[in-house]
């Protein structure tokens, strides 16, 4: 009886310690509540099965066995006790180390200390004011409290959006999670310092759209105040953890219950807005690289490529760190529903509604690193982060535009067999580039768009390579085009068109004017011009229940012609041939000479084209060209061109005097010989044509397409071949015009009209083939 009781009372014992061990820990959790808006704890799962409803009930921090350690406002923590009351509170980790700070910009970078609210904005704003070619500094929203979320975008021509990835790193979307924030504030001081002087850091920023957003939860980390990280929350300033607050693919759109709040409404509109390629963001509390999905079980369609990437940049810091960093898990890499499963989460939310390839950083296991271990952990992960920007640029990547206009298209990429839980991408409609990230392998890439046919392409991907693919989608309406062999011709020459029309018409009738005959019903025609002046060409093509049309105005100029040997001409307007006409033959190192009074106050000729007679001429060994200022040759000489390089405008010095062409040639040459059409430009100076302000952008073109800017609107614009050919002819009618490139590689002229008056642009389109 005695040991009965003995052990009764034993029993009592334990269960009143426990009763007085969890009214402490209520007590205390309470405490934090009240001071803080959260409560930071542990507990034991009953069943490790639980941790599904666990993580939609609180905020899930870390998961050992069947330890759980969490966070809770008081919502949350109240459905907790319902589930058990058996919890430890434990010490915030932003109360667990006292923070370096500094208020001066230049310390912080100078490492081993935190920025002050006031310091990181300064901060901020002095790398775009500092670097305002490559940086420009965007405020993603404005918080109640008055501080910001702020992202810094840093790129080669950061006012123009341009056929390249958008790439974006963010940071503390829990506030107490801070290693990220310093790590993203030195990666763009060290992006910017090393721009022209790294090759490596320069065409990273050339070749891509990089935005970095340090802090996106600036109440969270400054939740003691602006002077200090110490007392960071897990949440904003509502209390609510923004990784469970965005729409979910499998939870619906609000699975915390909470609305969204102004920070993840931000992000949203901000990933809306943009068309992120990839992107990360930075945590702390463990130290592993956790990829999609965390609702969901089965893997990702590209969860190969995942674990590729994932792995370069875990095996990259395991060579640069000691043996114990990043070693969670798989050696620093998980699947995120491995490891435990959330609802609500900025990655999976980045990649199913965005399409966005998003990865989630757990960089450093001590959530507020003292500051000087800050640039450790710099050490550790700096190669690795340029490593992962760079991945964006690898994979398969080109511009989906209409066949006909050359348009930029709104357009789906597809892999059939492969894309599933929206891991598709689309072309951004603004320019019509798609990046579409793949581990190597064999796809068949199919390409659509509203209202224009499917075109499906296989493709063989190289790790670490980039394939380029441009695709033009068809409409399938009719759409009316041509061509000629000329634009440019001698009274009494005939010219040969071309029909280059879409949608499989049937029927063609030509108009020609000044042309013999003056019309057709030819594919085909060949017309002879005996009347001189700029003639407009007309075609109608015909299908059954449809029809199209296109006028080009002024397509074909028709000139007398004069031969050019060795004699002075006052007239400007003509086609000049050499002295011999189209046929004759010159022996090695033979020449001959025009001269030409320009008319007008100026003495300013310019020339629309030159025509030489070897595709090799631009080395300058065989064809070139010698312009003099006076009347013979031993006046100024103005410049020797190659091949067909003669310069757009050329001035005339000698008010009384004329200009000089000696052609020269060392090849035995039975083909046309030289032609040049030379124009009197009495009214247009060169102070005038600068003051236009004209860009031609990019040039050379390399991608499909270059744009023409300039102060007024552009009334039209024509594009010449190096035979003079036109081969391209707009009127936009507005400051920029986006022009479409279906030439062949080589040297052009554009013809620039604005408010009356032309003016001439060299661009060189340089494709790849």
């Amino acid at each position: 009886m005695k040991q009965l009781f003995t052990l009764i009372a034993g029993i009592l014992l334990i269960i009143n310690v426990s009763a007085q061990d969890n009214s402490r820990n209520l007590e205390s959790a309470n405490q934090q509540l009240d001071s803080r808006g959260e409560v930071y704890f542990q507990f034991n799962l009953e069943d490790r099965q639980d941790i599904g409803l666990i993580s939609r009930m609180i905020s899930v921090d870390k998961i050992t066995g069947n330890q759980v350690i969490a966070y809770a406002n008081k919502k949350e923590f109240q459905k907790f006790l319902e589930y058990t009351s058996e919890f430890e509170t434990l010490l915030p980790p932003s109360l667990s180390v006292y923070a370096e700070m500094s208020d001066d910009p230049k310390q912080v970078l100078d490492w081993n200390y935190y920025p002050t609210y006031t310091a990181y904005e300064t901060i901020m704003s002095d790398f775009a004011a500092n670097n305002p070619d490559i940086c420009r500094l965007i405020t993603i929203t404005t918080l109640s409290s008055g501080r910001k979320i702020q992202a810094l975008k840093i790129t080669d021509n950061p006012d123009i959006q341009e056929n390249e990835p958008e790439f974006l790193y963010t940071s503390s979307i829990h506030g107490d999670e801070t290693t990220g924030y310093i790590l993203m504030l030195h990666l763009i001081d060290y992006l910017l310092t090393n721009y022209t002087t790294d090759p490596r850091i320069t065409e990273m920023i050339n070749n891509t759209e990089i935005y970095i957003n340090p802090l996106a939860n600036p109440d969270g980390t400054y939740k003691g105040g602006n002077g200090s990280v110490n007392g960071a929350t897990r949440g904003n300033a509502n209390n609510v953890d923004l990784n469970r607050n965005y729409a979910d693919p499998a939870a619906g759109p609000h699975p915390d219950g909470n609305p969204w709040q102004p920070e993840t409404i931000a992000f949203m509109n901000f990933a809306g807005f943009h068309h992120f390629v990839m992107s990360a963001n930075f945590h702390g509390g463990a130290e592993v690289l956790n990829y999609p999905w965390d609702t969901w079980s089965r893997l990702a369609a590209d969860n190969d490529w995942w674990v590729h990437v994932c792995r370069e940049y875990a095996d990259t810091v395991h060579a640069h760190a000691p043996s114990n960093y990043l070693r969670d898990f798989d050696n620093g890499i998980t699947n995120g529903y491995a490891w435990y499963t959330i609802t609500g989460g900025r990655q999976d939310y980045m990649n199913f509604f965005r399409n966005c390839r998003e990865v989630t950083m757990e960089i450093s296991n001590t959530k507020l690193l003292p500051a000087n271990q800050l640039i450790n952990h710099w050490n550790y992960n700096y190669r690795s982060l340029l490593n992962y920007i760079e991945q964006c640029n690898y994979g398969l990547h080109g511009v989906v535009s209409d066949s006909i206009t050359g348009a930029p298209l709104n357009a789906r990429v597809f892999i059939s067999g492969h894309d599933q839980d929206s891991s598709h991408v689309f072309t951004d409609p603004t320019v019509g580039d798609y990046h579409r990230l793949l581990k190597a392998g064999q796809y068949n890439v199919t390409f659509s768009a509203a209202g224009h046919y499917p075109k499906t392409i296989t493709v063989q991907i190289t790790d670490f390579q980039k394939l380029d693919l441009n695709v033009q989608l068809y409409d399938g309406k009719l759409h009316t085009n041509f061509t000629s062999d000329v634009n440019y011709v001698q009274i009494g020459s005939s010219v040969h068109f071309q029909d280059q029309s879409a949608g499989s018409p049937d029927s063609w009738r030509w108009e020609f004017e000044g042309g013999t005959p003056s019309s057709s019903i030819d594919q085909n025609p060949a017309i002879v011009y005996n009347e001189i002046g700029n003639f407009n060409v007309k075609l109608v093509i015909s299908r059954t229940g449809s029809n199209d049309s296109l006028v080009k105005e002024g397509y074909i100029s028709v000139k007398e012609g004069l031969n050019i040997g060795n004699q002075s001409a006052t007239i400007c307007d003509a086609l000049f041939f050499d002295s011999g006409g189209a046929s004759t033959a010159y022996s090695n190192n033979e020449s001959t000479v025009m001269t030409i009074s320009p008319t007008g106050q100026n003495n300013k000729l310019k020339a629309s084209f030159i025509r030489f007679n070897l595709e090799d001429s631009q080395d300058c060994l065989n064809d070139w060209l010698k312009v003099y200022d006076g009347t013979t040759t031993s006046s100024a000489l103005i410049g020797t061109y190659c091949g067909n390089q003669l310069p757009a405008d050329i001035q005339s010095t000698n008010i009384l005097g004329a200009l000089t062409f000696e052609f020269h040639s060392n090849n035995e040459i039975t083909a046309e010989g030289w032609t040049i059409l030379l124009e009197c430009d009495s009214n247009v100076g060169i102070e005038e044509k600068t003051t236009t302000n004209i860009k031609v952008y990019p040039n050379p073109v390399t991608d499909g397409f270059f744009e023409v800017q300039a102060n007024n609107p552009i009334e039209n614009i024509t594009m010449f071949d190096a035979q003079g050919r036109r081969v391209s002819y707009s009127e936009p009618n507005h400051n920029i015009v986006r022009v479409s490139t279906k030439v062949s590689n080589g040297i052009y002229v554009l013809k620039i009209r604005i408010q009356g008056k032309e003016y001439s642009q060299k661009i060189i389109i340089s494709q790849p083939q």
